[in-house]
């Protein structure tokens, strides 16, 4: 413990993870599993944020990464924040296609922890990606006084051909932050793309697939309004959209039942795009907002339409996200 700000390293269902806390926010992150997030807590009211399934990490528990990596970062999902380093990627001597997104979830990385005269500590922690050849260093910050989380990331390119991927951050949130008191806060002009009947046709204008985010049409063919969260029910219904983010305002979740606001912010030129996912049956009750680079879900049709980024060899980018919560009045 060093001043105000302390940094722990744990084990969690024999994941190595490091615990992070100050006096607002205490979260656990899983260096031994994709630098997943797994836990986040608003300490005055003891209020974990994100969701997790039912099984949780013990879906995990005996198994090495070092020696058996995630082919999938939903393979026996627990439910947290995974970082989605590719969704989907094109280079030149392969592919990531659908069933192996999110390699840098599945992987232990290396990490290094630094206190700055325990009024911040650093989680700093790196990865070469098994197969996609990219490079990524994040660093998870907290400091004294500040009631949120910041990230920083730089991804570098180490092929000699261009690397054109999906990059996409999965945070997750669950109750009893999510109940149907709740309310999403989006930016008012953002346009809801409906990706799923895109790619029932792909010859139609973009413009066609765009959708009000009060009345996005889902699967079963009822509407859906994204700022409002439907209650638990047994029979309830995913919902699965990306936004276009066109402004920089508000982006999170309030709930006045708890009197408390969370608000995620980020680099939205380099991540135009939040996917959000919604569930609301016995298997999972959650609301995911989800930025990232492209609202495309196939790396194809993101080349296609300029929607994903496009690293030139030795190319790098840089990123940053931080997600604050704190009293909505």
């Amino acid at each position: 413990m060093n001043g105000t700000c302390i940094a722990t390293e744990m084990l969690i269902n024999g994941i190595q993870a490091v615990h992070l806390e100050n006096e607002w926010l205490r979260t656990v992150v899983l260096v031994g599993k994709g630098t997943d997030i797994w836990e986040l807590v608003y300490k005055p009211l003891n209020l974990d944020l994100l969701m997790r399934t039912h099984d949780g990490l013990t879906v995990y528990e005996g198994r090495d990464f070092r020696e058996k990596r995630l082919v999938h970062y939903a393979e026996g999902y627990p439910g947290g924040w995974q970082e989605i380093i590719p969704n989907r990627a094109l280079f030149g001597s392969g592919e990531v296609g659908p069933s192996e997104e999110g390699e840098s979830a599945g992987v232990p990385w290396a990490y290094r922890i630094d206190w700055e005269n325990g009024q911040s500590v650093s989680l700093h922690c790196r990865l070469m990606l098994p197969y996609t050849p990219l490079n990524i260093e994040k660093t998870i910050s907290l400091s004294a006084g500040m009631s949120e989380i910041r990230i920083t990331e730089r991804i570098a390119n180490t092929d000699g051909d261009v690397v054109r991927f999906i990059w996409t951050h999965h945070p997750a949130f669950g109750g009893p932050l999510i109940d149907e008191k709740a309310k999403v806060i989006l930016p008012k002009d953002s346009i809801a793309f409906n990706v799923l009947r895109y790619e029932r046709n792909r010859n139609e204008p973009l413009s066609n697939f765009e959708e009000e985010i009060t009345s996005v049409e889902l699967v079963s063919g009822k509407r859906k309004n994204l700022l409002e969260i439907e209650p638990r029910m047994t029979d309830g219904e995913t919902c699965y959209v990306p936004i276009r983010i066109r402004s920089r305002e508000e982006v999170g979740i309030d709930n006045p039942g708890l009197n408390v606001k969370l608000r995620l912010d980020w680099d939205r030129d380099l991540f135009p795009c939040l996917r959000y996912w919604s569930n609301n049956d016995n298997e999972a009750y959650t609301v995911a907002l989800e930025p990232s680079t492209s609202w495309f879900s196939d790396i194809r049709d993101c080349i296609r339409h300029d929607n994903c980024i496009s690293l030139q060899p030795n190319e790098e980018k840089r990123f940053w996200m931080k997600i604050a919560v704190e009293p909505l009045r």
